[in-house]
């Protein structure tokens, strides 16, 4: 009985194929599904209209959709696991540079730093002596009063007298003003000068590291200083003016400083893979940042964070009077947690790069094996 409703409604398909109607295809319909067989579509394309047709077939496949913009956070925790995989070639890369140039600016900041307060103490043996020979002038003078010596031995022990006071007044007062202001400005031009070069090489060179790893290779910290040595050239053209204009605005005033700092953020990243150098990496560099400030303003917070913290440890740890270890320890501090921001850095870079100019990982391979030549 079934296959007979079975025959018919298979008959009566073929007949709704040429002048289907809304009744029998409803009757088609419930006769398949009662005999629990496919409604074949065949069947069916016969009886729709073009626009129902045309409102079936399958959508066309969408486009590729630009990639999603990566998070401070998730630079920072994929930075992190690249840096605890290859701490190791990682810390060398930072610390064939870093150390000396903390060694020999720790130094510096020392002489200088110190210097000041022993222009305003003195020893006290010193002290001691000078004040004893501003009593013996003031007594001498006053026995010549005394005993009314002749003008030109007065005029000679008020001479004696007057210079001894000062200097104890010299020492009770300390040095000038613009003696302190200039040591300040040679403390910060040291300062940045060491690390305001050092630290962008260092970040060219962890830009190479991570750029090899991202395309799947297993460089050491040896070969990538070879590929910035490479370009030194490129690199030192754009540092250099870089550090000198940051030095400058710190100096002269901190914000213009600052602004400096951060529109200069991506130079060492921009000279390394671009190949650029001098005003067009600045330029470059400034253009990036532009595109993408927020992200780059909350890295660098982290970077500041992460340094301010490592200064106040080596302060809590080394009393103040011991200039260099205080500078010294701060440094080696710093040292330990550099990767991981300078990593994010790159990341961001090549995240930068990948929404804005296409930049794939085939790009990173060909920059990185061009890189190497």
């Amino acid at each position: 009985m079934t296959g007979d409703v079975c025959a018919q409604a298979g008959a009566g398909s073929v007949t709704a194929a040429v002048s289907p109607s809304k009744t029998h295809r409803t009757l088609r319909r419930s006769i398949f599904d009662l005999c629990n067989t496919r409604l074949d579509d065949r069947y069916m394309l016969a009886g729709r209209t073009r626009a129902t047709a045309v409102a079936d077939e399958p959508n066309p496949p969408a486009t590729d959709k630009p990639t999603a913009e990566k998070g401070v956070a998730d630079l920072l925790v994929e930075a992190f696991k690249l840096y605890r995989r290859h701490a190791r070639p990682m810390l060398l890369i930072c610390a064939l540079l870093f150390v000396p140039a903390s060694l020999a600016k720790s130094c510096v900041m020392s002489s200088i730093l110190t210097s000041g307060p022993r222009l305003a103490t003195g020893s006290p043996a010193e002290v001691a002596a000078l004040a004893r020979a501003a009593d013996a002038s003031g007594r001498a003078l006053a026995d010549g009063y005394e005993h009314n010596a002749d003008p030109a031995t007065i005029a000679r022990l008020q001479r004696d007298n007057q210079a001894r006071l000062a200097d104890v007044a010299r020492l009770a007062d300390g040095p000038s003003r613009i003696t302190l202001w200039f040591l300040g400005v040679l403390a910060t031009l040291v300062s940045m000068l060491a690390f305001g070069v050092a630290v962008p090489l260092i970040s060219g060179a962890i830009t190479v590291a991570v750029a090899d790893r991202l395309a799947g290779g297993a460089m050491g910290w040896v070969d990538a200083w070879m590929v910035v040595l490479g370009r030194a050239g490129p690199l030192l053209a754009a540092i250099i003016p870089a550090a000198g204009l940051i030095a400058i605005g710190l100096v002269l005033w901190v914000i213009p400083g600052l602004v400096a700092a951060f529109c200069f953020a991506l130079v060492a990243q921009v000279a390394v893979v671009e190949g650029l150098q001098g005003a067009a990496a600045l330029r470059r560099s400034v253009e990036l940042v532009g595109a993408d400030w927020l992200r780059i303003a909350l890295l660098l917070a982290v970077f500041g964070a992460l340094t301010w913290a490592a200064r106040l440890v080596a302060d809590l740890l080394v009393p103040d009077s011991a200039v260099f270890m205080t500078q010294l320890i701060g440094d080696l501090l710093t040292l330990i947690v550099m990767p991981l921001p300078l990593i994010a850095a790159a990341l961001l870079y090549f995240d930068l790069r990948k929404r804005r100019d296409g930049f794939s990982e085939e790009s990173v391979r060909t920059a990185i094996a061009s890189l190497r030549r």
